[in-house]
């Protein structure tokens, strides 16, 4: 049985100095995948195309079994998607703007919006090229999510918010996948989002995907190990990540598969002495370390 909502195959986009892909991505049904990567890695490109705000130059979007491009209105309306949409609407007030919007969306809900637009202490009188950069994001994310939609493509939500605001934010989110039948993309800086939120972690770096994969799984695999020893030939093994020479009786290991090292440890008759989980922020810095290694 199929319960993905949102497949990507062989996504392409290129600008003069930076191609997007080519990108296979799938999301699943009551998942949520967070969407890492530093600045200019591709990650609001990526949802631009999604979105088909930009034009891709190959591969297809596919969303709830159909082609984006095929019935682009109608899927539209059961995404919700913050990604600065409104700037040419700057000199309209809030309230102004969002009867734009709610017409956009036959199953808008008033109600949600007035409790959102309270929740969040939004000014409907301010106009919204006056709204500092976290009221904007604030805006965004009430807009995109009022119409009960059953995914949302968030990029960067937080960014700019304070903390009581993103706190309910994250609170808000994880209401909205409470029933199991919705999905979320979510592009974000903000790792307690993501350990809190997100099931899975895309990593985006340079236009092109490094790594899929379930954020528990990773968790476990990835350690810090110190042992007294490490010879020569288990300095290059597939699973050490990075090796330091603490002293002469302690060298410190991370690996991104403790199970398999450590039965190779203890084939050699080295044991153990301490070892400790790696955070999500490391993990990441790893994997983007160590791509940048093998382009050197």
């Amino acid at each position: 049985m199929n319960t993905s909502v949102l497949e990507v195959e062989g996504l392409e986009k290129k600008f003069k100095h930076f191609k997007l892909g080519p990108l296979n991505f799938t999301l699943e049904k009551g998942t949520a995948v967070a969407l890492l990567g530093g600045n200019g890695s591709g990650k609001s490109t990526f949802f631009r195309l999604l979105m088909n705000i930009l034009q891709k130059e190959a591969g297809t979007i596919t969303v709830f079994g159909e082609k984006m491009i095929e019935n682009e209105a109608e899927l539209k309306r059961r995404i919700g998607y913050t990604g600065d949409l409104f700037d040419p609407f700057s000199s309209h007030k809030v309230k102004e703007l969002v009867k734009l919007v709610s017409r956009w969306y036959p199953n808008w809900d008033h109600d949600r919006y007035s409790h959102f637009i309270n929740r969040y202490n939004i000014n409907e009188n301010e106009k919204y090229g006056k709204c500092s950069k976290g009221t904007k994001k604030k805006i965004e994310f009430v807009f995109s999510i009022c119409h009960n939609p059953d995914i949302l493509l968030l990029d960067e939500p937080s960014a700019n918010l304070d903390i009581v605001s993103q706190r309910k934010l994250k609170d808000d989110l994880i209401h909205y996948m409470e029933d199991g039948e919705k999905s979320i993309i979510l592009a974000t800086h903000n790792m307690d989002d993501v350990r809190q939120i997100c099931d899975y972690i895309t990593i985006l770096e340079k236009g092109k995907i490094l790594h899929s994969f379930e954020k528990d799984e990773i968790h476990d695999k990835w350690a810090r190990l110190w042992v007294t020893e490490l010879p020569n030939e288990l300095k290059n093994h597939p699973h050490i990540v990075s090796v330091n020479t603490i002293n002469s009786t302690s060298i410190e290991v991370v690996t991104n598969h403790f199970l398999s090292l450590e039965s190779d440890l203890t084939r050699n008759e080295i044991s153990v002495h301490h070892m400790d989980r790696l955070t999500l922020e490391e993990i990441v810095e790893y994997i983007l370390e160590k791509e940048q290694w093998s382009k050197e």
